[in-house]
């Protein structure tokens, strides 16, 4: 008795320290990879100064593109990467630098737009309001993770978002405009970017400010995304989408802004099964499930759809697939598009498509840790 005791006693011991082993290599594998293409993204995308960094979007004929969007999204990964150690408050505080040093109209919104030739840096005068959303959501990240620097990036982040309520806002149908060029007297006042709908993002601008007006725009912008999933059997939201003043939308027409696919589930919406993912509301995740329940038909995701679910064509980009595999990530029911899309984070990052190096990144620091 005594010795079946003793084997059963050294065999719970030995599967305690198999599946001890199992989980330190999977971290490991996972710590590597975070690592390595965090590492590619720094290398082939960040450049710095002794007082400033921002992102190489493109890199033409001798001139160098900076966009908002882009420079948001480094401010985010460089808090994401600080919290496991790979990057520092320094590095965080360049890029915060430099978009202090580009904000238009003498307002605290980033400008869209720059272009660096021979030393000289032209900025547009319009702002993109999906930059300035996460340059506000790393501000309020950051300060919570570096304390010492709390105040003046809770004060900067507090005039970003009034800006943004200021001059990208339809207070008509209670949205968020694509940037301050779609003023009241403009038709693009009620035209909509699909991705801009962040609901994290907004339930994170409520906590910081106690403003309702924040949770106000995502049940309303929610609202009008469900209108759209509701229009498809495939659930799937295009890029843009027209609003009524009574709050009704549509889908744009092709080269109503950006592209002949304004219309279509392009490389705008691509982002939202991730971002629609990153929050609980049943709102978001009933727009999500939707479109996963669509992905989940499909043998491989393709680089966009018509919304009644026919491809655009069979290139299969990262940019597209890594957004599904983080909300894949968050619901066991779509565990075939978590391993049909682990293979992205296995890859180098391509060091000419900013875009897809960028939503890589982001999200594998956020889900493979």
């Amino acid at each position: 008795m005594k010795s079946r005791k003793l084997q059963f006693l050294i065999f719970g011991m030995i599967l305690t320290a198999l599946v001890a082993l199992f989980f330190y290599v999977r971290q490991s594998i996972q710590t590597d990879i975070t690592d390595r293409l965090y590492q590619q993204w720094t290398t082939h995308y960040i450049q710095k100064n002794k007082k400033e960094a921002y992102v190489k979007t493109k890199v033409s004929s001798g001139e160098t593109v900076v966009l908002s969007e882009a420079q948001g999204y480094a401010m985010y990964i460089a808090v994401l990467a600080a919290e496991k150690g790979e990057d520092t408050q320094e590095d965080f505080h360049k890029l915060y630098n430099y978009y202090m040093n580009h904000r238009t109209n003498k307002t605290q919104l980033m400008s869209w737009r720059q272009t660096i030739k021979n030393g000289q840096v032209s900025d547009e005068k319009n702002n993109a309001t999906d930059g300035d959303i996460y340059i506000a959501y790393a501000l309020i990240k950051a300060a919570k993770l570096w304390k010492q620097h709390a105040p003046e990036y809770q004060k900067q982040a507090t005039a970003i978002l009034q800006d943004i309520l200021t001059y990208n806002y339809n207070s008509k149908a209670n949205f968020l405009t694509a940037g301050n060029w779609a003023s009241k007297d403009s038709d693009y006042y009620w035209l909509m970017r699909t991705s801009d709908t962040l609901p994290e993002q907004f339930e994170t601008f409520y906590d910081f400010t106690k403003d309702e007006q924040w949770l106000s725009i995502k049940a309303s912008m929610l609202e009008k995304l469900e209108t759209i999933s509701a229009q498809h059997s495939t659930g799937l939201i295009p890029d843009f989408i027209w609003v009524s003043e009574k709050g009704d939308a549509r889908a744009a027409e092709a080269n109503a802004v950006a592209s002949a696919h304004d219309g279509d589930y392009y490389y705008n919406a691509c982002r939202l099964p991730y971002v629609l993912a990153q929050s609980q509301d049943k709102h978001s995740q009933k727009i999500l499930n939707k479109m996963m329940d669509f992905f989940m038909e499909q043998k491989s995701i393709y680089a966009g759809y018509r919304l009644d679910g026919k491809p655009l064509d069979q290139h299969q980009p990262s940019s597209f697939g890594a957004p599904i595999f983080y909300a894949a990530s968050k619901n066991d029911a779509y565990d075939k598009l978590l391993q049909q899309n682990k293979y992205i984070f296995l890859q180098d990052l391509p060091s000419d498509s900013y875009y897809e190096a960028v939503i890589v990144t982001m999200i594998a620091l956020e889900t493979l840790s």
